[in-house]
């Protein structure tokens, strides 16, 4: 196998990740139709579009609806946040029971909201990544996940919970953003650090771990096991 050809699938093998999650999304939403995470694939296929645009912008001379093509990518991932966490945020508000949960998650996307305005004064949306806002965002979804599985509390049992896709989805959503933060920060420092260890590597490793997380809840989920 080429040194090219490996290369090629060591950029692009995500895009692929992607796609296969979405169809197994869609061969197993008889299980979750009438459920909070009813939009999910809706959210799964925006991210497979949003990487393959993503990609086309970046690597396609071609393909470019502005003349900077680093700035046309900050700005669809932009875009993309915005609906990414407000979706979780969402859905976890729905699906926590305790209402001094549910009141901290409203106030933390309420911070999170405020982050992104915030960082609007400093940072160009339109030619930079929000990153801080961003990684904030993201850090507030990992307290999100937690207070979601300290409501279960007593209630949690792995015989159900093996079948329950809202935890695959938390778990998978835990060990990502538990580290997104730390690697997308880096990224955008000043240094050398992100090309020396292949951050964007290990970066594209933990979404291939979430992604084997939510396929896995897919699959084995029940439908009378969910929430």
């Amino acid at each position: 196998m080429s040194s090219e050809l490996l290369e090629f699938i060591k950029t692009n093998f995500i895009i692929g990740v992607y796609f296969v999650t979405l169809l197994i999304s869609i061969f197993s939403y008889r299980k979750y139709f009438d459920t909070t995470l009813k939009y999910f694939p809706i959210l799964i296929a925006y991210t497979f579009l949003n990487e393959l645009l993503g990609h086309l912008v970046r690597y396609s001379d071609n393909f470019a609806f502005l003349t900077d093509k680093l700035f046309a990518n900050d700005i669809i991932y932009n875009i993309y946040d915005i609906f990414y966490y407000g979706f979780f945020y969402i859905l976890y508000w729905r699906l926590i029971t305790q209402q001094k949960y549910r009141h901290w998650v409203k106030i933390l996307t309420m911070l999170v909201i405020a982050s992104y305005v915030v960082s609007c004064f400093f940072q160009n949306p339109l030619k930079i990544s929000l990153f801080y806002a961003t990684s904030f965002a993201s850090v507030v979804l990992v307290i999100t996940c937690i207070l979601y599985l300290i409501d279960k509390g007593s209630n949690w049992h792995w015989y159900k919970e093996k079948y329950n896709l809202v935890w695959w989805v938390t778990i998978g959503l835990i060990l990502f953003h538990s580290i997104f933060p730390i690697l997308f920060i880096i990224g955008y420092l000043p240094g050398d650090t992100w090309e020396k260890y292949e951050l964007q590597t290990v970066l594209r490793l933990f979404i291939l771990l979430m992604y084997i997380f939510f396929c896995i809840g897919f699959i084995k989920s029940r439908k009378r096991n969910f929430g």
